[in-house]
C-alpha cells in the first residue's frame, strides 16, 4: 500500500494489437513457455493476449506477462499467485520470492503469476514525463484552497497519463483483472483456481469469487484488503495500521540498542515526527515504507537518528509523484464522490485519530478527480457456492487491518479465519506457522483448526 508514491521501477510496455477471426470465446490457444530465468531461478515465462474491455471479446487486446516455477516434484497442477500493490509485478514476484515458498507447495504445483493488465511487462501505464511534477512540488493540504489546487493538478495528471496510455487506462480494475484471471485458469486447463493471494491480491481472490463462485478451488487469501470498502474506507484503515505500526515501533525501542526515540514518549516522538513527515515527500514515502516491515526497523533507527541529530539530506532526486498503476487500479475499484470540503473534513477527522499518517493519506487521494468513472460497487462478498477459503489475518498487519480479515472470513459463506499474532504485513514466507497452513490448503485440502492462531 502507498499514499504519496514514488515510483522508481522500470517498466516494459507490450503493444496493443487488433483481434481478427472467430468470437473470443472459440479461441483457445495452447501456452508456449520460454525460459526467462532470474538470480539463479528457473522461471518459464509466456504471454497471453485477453480481450483490453471485456465486454468488447472481438475487440483490442493486450497481451499479458505471464511466469511460473514448475513443480520439482509430482506434479498435481498449478496454483496461481499475486503478490499485492496494486502495481506489483507477479513476474518480479517469482523469482523473487522463490525461496519463500513452503516446500510441499513447490514440489506440488507449478507456481504461475502474472503482470495484471496496467502492470510491468503487461502495458504497464505510462504518464509523460514531468506531468507530476506540480502534484509532487505541493504540500499534503492542510486547507480547502489547498486542496482544490490539488484536486486541478490531480486531474491534469491523470488525464496526461489516460492520453499516454491509451485505452487500456479505462480497463485496468481488478474486475477485469480477475476475467483475466479465469482465462489464465482455463488456459492452465484447471478445472476450477487454486490461487494463493497476498495484500492487493485478496482483493483479487474475493472478486474473483464473487464472480465465479463455482471455479473456486483452493483459495487463500492473506492480509485481506476489504471489499466493502470505498476511497474514504480504505485510506482510513490503512492509515490505522499505518499508525499502529508505530505504536508497535516505538514500543521496541527499550530492545534495539540504536533506536533514537526511547527516550521520548509515543506522543513526544508523533509531535516530533509528524512536522517532517509532512515536510518532506522524501521523508513521507520512505519511512512508511520502513515501518511496514519490521525487518527495516534497524534502518528506520538509523534515518530518524540522522534526523534527530541534524544531519540527514535529502537524496536531491527529482520529487516525483508516481504510482501510475497503483492509482489507476485503485481509482476504478474505490468509489470516491466526495467534494473537496467533505475530503478535508475526513482529513481533519483522521489527523485527530492518526496524527502522523491520518491527513497525509486522506488530504491527498486523487481518486474524486480520475477521468474514469469507478466500475466497483462496494459490497460483503459471501461466495456461495465456492469452495472453502482460507483467510490469514495478522493482528497488528501494518498495512491491512486485522478487522477486514475478520470481516472477510465471516461474511463468506464458507470461509475459514487463521490468525497470526504478530506486527508485519500477512505472515505467508514469514510465519513457519502460516506457510504451513496456506501450503497444507493449497496441496492437501486440509483447513487449520476453527480458532487457530499462529504466534510470532
Amino acid at each position: 500500500m502507498r499514499t504519496r508514491t514514488k515510483l522508481l521501477a522500470t517498466v516494459v510496455t507490450a503493444t496493443m494489437v487488433a483481434v481478427t477471426g472467430p468470437s473470443w470465446a472459440a479461441t483457445r490457444p495452447a501456452l508456449s513457455w520460454e525460459p526467462c530465468p532470474a538470480n539463479g531461478v528457473p522461471v518459464e515465462c509466456t504471454k497471453v493476449s485477453v480481450p483490453v474491455d471485456w465486454s468488447r471479446p472481438g475487440g483490442p487486446v493486450v497481451s499479458l506477462e505471464v511466469a511460473r516455477l514448475k513443480a520439482t516434484g509430482k506434479r498435481l497442477g498449478s496454483v496461481l499467485t499475486n503478490p499485492g500493490g496494486p502495481g506489483g509485478s507477479g513476474v518480479g514476484f517469482l523469482a523473487g520470492f522463490a525461496n519463500r515458498f513452503g516446500d510441499q507447495l513447490r514440489r506440488s504445483y507449478d507456481i504461475v503469476s502474472w503482470d495484471p493488465r496496467g502492470v510491468g511487462a503487461s502495458h504497464a501505464v505510462t504518464c509523460p514525463a514531468g506531468a507530476d511534477r506540480e502534484l509532487a512540488e505541493l504540500p499534503a493540504p492542510g486547507t480547502l484552497a489547498e486542496r482544490l489546487r490539488w484536486e486541478r493538478a490531480a486531474t491534469t495528471w491523470a488525464a496526461a497519463c489516460r492520453r499516454q496510455t491509451g485505452p487500456l487506462f479505462d480497463h485496468v480494475d481488478t474486475l477485469s483483472n480477475v476475467r483475466d484471471l479465469d482465462r489464465l485458469r482455463e488456459l492452465l486447463g484447471e478445472p476450477r483456481l487454486n490461487y494463493a493471494g497476498f495484500s492487493y491480491g485478496t482483493r483479487i481472490g474475493l472478486f474473483y469469487a464473487d464472480v465465479f463462485p463455482e471455479r473456486v478451488g483452493r483459495l487463500a487469501i492473506d492480509a485481506v484488503v476489504d471489499p466493502t470498502s470505498d476511497n474514504a474506507d480504505f485510506y482510513d484503515g490503512a492509515s490505522r495500521a499505518l499508525e499502529q505500526a508505530f505504536t508497535d515501533y516505538h514500543a521496541g525501542c527499550a530492545g534495539r540498542a540504536g533506536c533514537p526515540l526511547a527516550d521520548l514518549t509515543a506522543a513526544r516522538a508523533r509531535e516530533w515526527l509528524k512536522p517532517l513527515l509532512g515536510g518532506s515527500g522524501e521523508l513521507g514515502n520512505d519511512i512508511p515504507n520502513m515501518l511496514r516491515d519490521p525487518a527495516g526497523w534497524p534502518a528506520l533507527d538509523s534515518l530518524l537518528g540522522r534526523l534527530r541529530a541534524g544531519t540527514w539530506q535529502p537524496s536531491g532526486d527529482e520529487p516525483t509523484f508516481g504510482g501510475e498503476s497503483y492509482h489507476s487500479v485503485q481509482c476504478l475499484d474505490l468509489p470516491d464522490h466526495r467534494t473537496a470540503r467533505q475530503v478535508m473534513a475526513d482529513a481533519a477527522r483522521a489527523d485527530a485519530r492518526y496524527p502522523l499518517f491520518g491527513r497525509l493519506a486522506a488530504a491527498t487521494v486523487v481518486c474524486g478527480q480520475w477521468p474514469v468513472p469507478p466500475t466497483y460497487r462496494p459490497h460483503r462478498i459471501t461466495a456461495g457456492g465456492s469452495g472453502p477459503i482460507l483467510v490469514v489475518g495478522t493482528t497488528h498487519d501494518t498495512a491491512t487491518p486485522y478487522d477486514w480479515a475478520v470481516d472477510a472470513a465471516r461474511n463468506l459463506r464458507n470461509g475459514r479465519l487463521l490468525t497470526q499474532r504478530a506486527t508485519r504485513h500477512g505472515g505467508y514466507g514469514s510465519s513457519g506457522c502460516v506457510t504451513d497452513a496456506i501450503d497444507r490448503y493449497l496441496v492437501a485440502g486440509t483447513l487449520p483448526p476453527v480458532g487457530k492462531v499462529c504466534a510470532g
